[in-house]
């Protein structure tokens, strides 16, 4: 599988060499007290402490540190490049321009996984103005400045959020920041899995697994939303390609660079704090083609720069609350799930029905070229002393993914033809394309360029025939987001004034949004407190969102139980709009009169992150 620009392993000079004790000894220690703190040490209330008031400054000295190590090995990143013609980058700049083109044009940028996204949004608010990780919970509009009076941790990682706080930082905070970066990010993605796929195949055959990739739907879904599904990919593919290059000569500063950035991509999502395993037995086997251990101070501090993953585990898994378990469920994953959830995965990888936001194109094509690599890999596994770096790399990253999707046929909300839960493919996605140009290669060299052409014309098929109408359909078939962007820019249109929302949704719509806002289910109870800055003129318009029911087959509506606020609220309809079978109003609160009788409807407190 060997091809000129692969670089041997007999090639990598192997120098021996000792290493100090004194430096074992650190990494030791260091890798101890990292374990303690990160996952003994502390509780689930201190240890989310700890992460709120510290993880910004760690994830902060790890990602500049990150750039500094990367952006001085990119030189020899580059000539690792297979050679390119100036043809082939110009076919390849325009594949990929063209993949992102038909992407912002064919889907709207809007929210996709609404409360995830909302969550993200908060946090790199919270972030940017004060530095803390945490999702505002509670906020005014004090003296001009929209300010947070309440935060508490999520359960989510908050690289992205970070990034995009950045972003914050750099133009002012702007809504449209996290959509511009997944933007972006998704020419970045389909760059890298191109140099990724040119190491395993032909120019053809990695223009074939990029078209497959840029092809897919979903890809399109998260490049044009707010979640951190794109974040994760990209670093994925940076570790890989770093892998790649540690291989081919370890040295301390490519090392660095992979350390540091498999760091980064162990906070990108849940997750992906199993890529570290494999990322170790990369550098084990670099070790091993050195001839010596490697130990950069990246290496020895490692351990120490993932105790906030460790303090956010311990969090979450301190917070049952946080895991949005269905009632009666316990635990997160059972065999019990596994039978129901490979069934929806099969479901997903192979529908031509255009309704999920998949591609038909990468499970015909690229579940048998990944099942061929599979039997290869394990037939070859006795000679692994002497695979070429990309080999050792492909197999070792795509356990890994492949264990990835594994787990999650294991875990309670798993089913992949869900419009929420089929983004947890998008590695395997990634990885299915490389498989398919890795195939390619594996044929009579008279038979790859036909068959090459072939694998693009099947990715395009499937991409217009199928999966623009998915990029379509999605957004009409997410109800809420609709509403929500109504919702909001009905209030946004209205002139400029101090505003308190009390919303039948999540308050976060709104606070991200720097308008104050209270779910209707706590309003009910704090009719005197709202009545107070009703009369204080605290805010200038207090405006009710509320849910309508159709009665019957006769026509009629009536009012969602769980919108409805206490007779002695009077309303004034503002404006409604007809959505699907129900009507959605806005409504102003006029006024807050003395209640006649006591109120004893009991209302359960709720978490502010529930969904």
């Amino acid at each position: 599988m060997s091809e000129s620009n692969e670089i041997a392993v007999s090639s990598v000079p192997t120098k021996g060499g000792r290493t100090s004790p004194l430096l074992l000894l650190a990494f030791g220690v260091i890798v101890l007290a990292s374990v303690w703190i990160g996952f003994l040490m502390c509780d689930a209330n201190e240890a989310g402490l700890l992460v709120r008031r510290f993880g910004y400054y760690t994830i902060a000295l790890t990602f500049a540190w990150a750039v500094v190590a990367v952006v001085t090995i990119t030189p020899d990143w580059i000539k690792s490049w297979p050679a390119i013609s100036n043809h082939e980058w110009g076919v390849t700049v325009g594949a990929i321009g063209g993949l992102t083109l038909i992407a912002v044009v064919t889907v709207p940028y809007t929210y996709k996984v609404l409360f995830d996204e909302f969550v993200l949004q908060a946090t790199a608010w919270c972030m940017h103005e004060t530095r803390e990780v945490g999702v505002i919970v509670r906020g005014y509009d004090i003296g001009g400045i929209f300010a947070p009076l309440q935060t508490y941790l999520d359960k989510r990682p908050f690289f992205f959020a970070f990034i995009v706080s950045l972003f914050h930082d750099l133009t002012g905070y702007r809504e449209a920041n996290a959509f511009a970066l997944n933007t972006v990010l998704l020419p970045v993605s389909l760059g890298l899995l191109y140099l990724l796929a040119r190491r395993l195949s032909t120019h053809l055959g990695a223009i074939a697994a990029t078209v497959a990739m840029g092809g897919l739907s979903l890809l399109a879904q998260n490049a044009t939303g707010s979640g951190m599904e794109m974040i994760n990919l990209v670093m994925l593919l940076v570790v890989m390609h770093l892998g790649l290059l540690y291989l081919d000569q370890p040295d301390d500063r490519r090392l660095s660079a992979l350390i540091l950035c498999t760091v980064l991509l162990a906070q990108s999502r849940y997750e992906s704090g199993l890529y570290v395993a494999p990322a170790a037995l990369v550098i084990l086997e670099g070790w091993r083609r050195a001839g010596k251990m490697i130990f950069p101070a990246a290496a020895v501090l490692a351990p120490a720069l993932l105790i906030p993953y460790a303090l956010h585990n311990t969090y979450l898994s301190g917070m049952p609350l946080l895991w949005e378990l269905r009632d009666g469920e316990s635990s997160r994953f059972g065999v019990q799930y596994l039978l129901e959830n490979v069934h929806h995965a099969l479901l997903f990888f192979f529908s031509f029905s255009g309704k999920l936001t998949n591609s038909w194109w990468l499970g015909v094509a690229g579940i048998p070229a990944f099942l061929a690599g599979a039997w290869v890999a394990t037939r070859g596994i006795a000679r692994w002393q002497k695979a070429s770096s990309r080999d050792v790399l492909m197999v070792v990253f795509g356990g890994a993914i492949s264990a990835n999707l594994g787990l999650l046929m294991f875990y309670y909300w798993g089913q992949l033809d869900d419009a929420i839960v089929s983004r947890l493919s998008l590695p395997f996605s990634a990885f299915l394309a490389l498989c398919i140009a890795w195939a390619i290669t594996q044929l009579k060299e008279q038979w790859q360029r036909p068959l090459a052409k072939v694998a693009i014309c099947g990715a395009l098929l499937s991409y217009f025939g199928s999966g623009l109408v998915g990029n379509a359909t999605h957004w009409r078939s997410n109800q809420q987001a609709r509403e929500i962007a109504w919702e909001v820019d009905q209030v946004k249109a209205m002139p400029p004034a101090t505003r308190l929302i009390l919303t039948n949704k999540s308050a976060l719509i709104w606070l991200i949004n720097r308008i104050a806002a209270v779910q209707v289910v706590r309003a009910r109870d704090r009719g005197e407190q709202i009545k107070y800055h009703l009369d204080q003129h605290t805010f200038q318009e207090v405006l009710v969102m509320q849910t309508y029911r159709p009665i019957g087959p006769r026509g009629g509506f009536q009012l969602e139980p769980a919108d409805r606020l206490p007779d002695n609220f009077i309303l004034e309809p503002v404006i409604e709009r007809r959505v699907g079978t129900h009507a959605i109003r806005i409504s102003r609160l006029v006024r807050v009169d003395e209640p006649t009788t006591k109120i004893l409807k009991p209302v359960k407190e709720e978490m502010e992150d529930s969904t």
